[in-house]
């Protein structure tokens, strides 16, 4: 009798569950409208925390694919930009919202950028963050963020050319030539389209000199030129040859510490 009672109440309240119509991403509704508030509000580390909540209480929702994009954003803002990004990068594996992904994919690139050290430390990520730029160029021709992508990429490429450029000139100082001349040409190879190419140039020009070879900075001015991107800098060098054509003096040395 006890175990019959004990069926009829099991089944009754599997019934009862079954009867309940159980929607997670519509109880979630209400906090998501919450999260929203405070996002709105800029109080983005609230937000997030709202935001997180949706997605662990229903993963795999469209509710918590849609707070996944908010979270990157609520970190982007606070300057989390390390955990901005794998979050901003989980939401493109698994978004089907183009017009976000596209947002998303440039946060991405706006996080690498904003990660880089100045031109004195490592580069890794700025060429990391050069990497992220030109794949979404490369993926999105037409977006409304390619000119900006573009100006970025053009900052990034500035600093990188800054460091060999500040490199070549530290071993101008110590007077080790072959290394400076390394650097100078780097520049030419790798940034010969930023303003540092002619400042390469004329590195390359003074090494030359101070190595006790103008004839060798004579032949490499007149073979470069026609390159130089500035007429400032094209007078600058001619300058330095006519200048330095019986030996240094003074002000050219000056010039080592400018």
């Amino acid at each position: 009798m006890k175990r019959t009672i004990l069926v009829i109440t099991l089944s009754l309240f599997i019934l009862g569950c079954g009867g309940k119509n159980i929607h997670p991403e519509e109880d979630l509704n209400p906090q998501f409208e919450k999260a929203m508030q405070y996002f709105d509000k800029e109080k983005f580390g609230r937000a997030k925390d709202e935001f997180d909540y949706i997605i662990m209480t229903d993963p795999g929702s469209k509710l918590a694919s849609r707070s996944q994009f908010y979270k990157g954003e609520s970190l982007f803002h606070i300057e989390e930009y390390g955990d901005a990004s794998a979050v901003f990068d989980r939401f493109v594996r698994f978004s089907n919202d183009l017009d976000k992904i596209e947002t998303a994919r440039y946060r991405i690139c706006q996080c690498a950028m904003r990660s880089t050290n100045t031109y004195q430390r490592d580069q890794s990520q700025t060429h990391r963050a050069l990497d992220q730029l030109q794949m979404f160029i490369e993926d999105f021709p037409q977006s409304r963020f390619t000119e900006e992508a573009e100006e970025a990429m053009g900052e990034l490429r500035n600093k990188l050319a800054k460091k060999d450029y500040e490199v070549g000139r530290m071993y101008l100082k110590l007077e080790e030539y072959e290394p400076a001349l390394l650097y100078f040409q780097s520049v030419l190879n790798s940034y010969y389209d930023t303003p540092y190419a002619d400042e390469a140039r004329i590195g390359i020009i003074f090494t030359h000199v101070l190595n006790d070879n103008w004839q060798a900075a004579h032949n490499y001015f007149k073979g470069e030129k026609k390159r130089f991107r500035s007429d400032e800098k094209q007078h600058e060098a001619m300058q330095l040859i006519e200048e330095t054509a019986s030996g240094l003096n003074l002000p050219q040395y000056i010039q080592l510490y400018k």
